[in-house]
């Protein structure tokens, strides 16, 4: 059985930063999502909460481990439940109705906390008595000690040696191709959607050791709990839920600023176990992004006319990817093709029922499914990883 959780302090104003949770959502990594767990409760200021949505039939086992991880640390308050739906989305919304602390630091299970980053993420919490700060990044640092991985980490970044640690003027023109030509960075894997009245037009202004972003990757993400409600993940994509961190995390950007601290240290381990193939998530990538703005936009005809530029420059991005990471099949520039044929399907789609009918879609892609009637795979069993 899992501890009991504390009693839940009364809800607080949406600007406090008393405590914090960490909320994962995982599948079929119990190794990984420990390490996890023991990283966050070697904190200097400690989660007052862990809440864990495990989508792996043998979750019992994984939440075993994890209880077993929390007594070796003295103790936390746990809530562990299975997931009500195999999707990243699904189980980090149901992790933020389950948590009750101020601040949720909704990582990845395969991202470790170094000892001073979750006191330094709350200190700028702490110093925004205002809450105009909705949203903190934490910054991806090797750990001291790296883990033992066992061959469990996703083989990353192989060409990355080939354009770092050049001369300064060289590096400045890999710089721009990396951004313009490659389209790596997140702002430029993101197409905005919103009408400039729906965002934040407040204070701007951030102290010296944070800097304002647009967006934040999900293995860093950390979050006022009254925004994440405000703003839930989309549960209309589903398994690993290519670039719903973006997507949350912009909409977070319409209640407040979002802040990259670099001087709080996370490791990402970017395990590999869970992924789907290469070709598969370039095409939801490209989609899922198609969606957002199908279902997002009030300015339809002008935000799917970027989004055809955008596809376009995103398409020919991935040539030169396959053959800098030695990828001689051409799998991305493969699924960017695949997915520019689901495009007029997803365009035409009346908004009514669009995430029932894109959660068939993505499953069928994922599962190598016909096109046809049938049931939504989208809620079968062992329908994908969520990572």
């Amino acid at each position: 059985m899992s501890a009991p959780a504390a009693a839940a302090l009364p809800d607080a104003p949406p600007v406090q930063a008393r405590d914090w949770a960490l909320c994962v959502a995982t599948y079929n990594r119990g190794d990984i999502l420990r390490e996890c767990v023991r990283h966050a409760l070697a904190s200097d200021e400690p989660p007052a909460e862990i809440v864990v949505v495990d989508a792996s039939t043998d979750w019992q086992a994984n939440r075993s481990g994890v209880e077993a991880a929390i007594a070796e640390a003295g103790g936390c308050p746990l809530s562990y439940a299975p997931a009500l739906r195999r999707s990243l989305t699904v189980q980090r919304n149901q992790a933020i109705a389950m948590a009750r602390a101020d601040i949720l630091f909704l990582i990845d299970d395969d991202a470790l906390l170094h000892p001073v980053c979750a006191g330094r993420i709350m200190a700028h919490y702490r110093a925004d008595p205002q809450g105009r700060i909705v949203a903190i990044s934490a910054c991806d640092t090797p750990l001291p000690h790296e883990p033992a991985a066992d061959g469990a980490l996703k083989q990353t970044n192989r060409a990355g040696a080939l354009v770092s640690g050049r001369p300064a003027a060289l590096q400045r023109g890999i710089d721009f191709a990396l951004r313009h030509l490659l389209m790596i960075p997140a702002d430029q894997r993101f197409l905005s959607y919103d009408r400039p009245e729906r965002r934040y037009s407040g204070d701007t202004s951030l102290p010296p050791d944070l800097v304002r972003v647009a967006f934040i990757v999900g293995f860093a993400l950390t979050v006022r709990r009254a925004v994440a409600l405000r703003e839930p993940f989309d549960e209309g994509l589903v398994g690993s839920a290519i670039a719903e961190d973006l997507d949350a995390s912009y909409r977070f950007g319409r209640h407040g600023l979002l802040a990259f601290a670099a001087d709080a240290p996370i490791r990402h381990l970017q395990a590999a176990a869970g992924r789907d193939r290469r070709r598969v998530n370039t095409a939801l990538a490209l989609l899922n992004i198609a969606y957002f703005v199908r279902r997002q936009s009030e300015r339809q005809g002008r935000d799917f006319a970027r989004y055809a530029l955008w596809y376009l420059r995103m398409t020919l991005a991935e040539l030169p990817k396959d053959l800098a990471g030695g990828r001689w099949d051409l799998p991305q520039l493969r699924g960017a093709l695949l997915a520019g044929r689901s495009l007029p399907a997803l365009l035409r789609r009346p908004r009514a029922g669009l995430p029932e009918w894109y959660q068939d879609h993505q499953t069928r892609l994922m599962t190598g499914a016909p096109r046809g009637r049938g049931r939504n795979h989208a809620t079968a069993p062992d329908q994908g990883g969520n990572r």
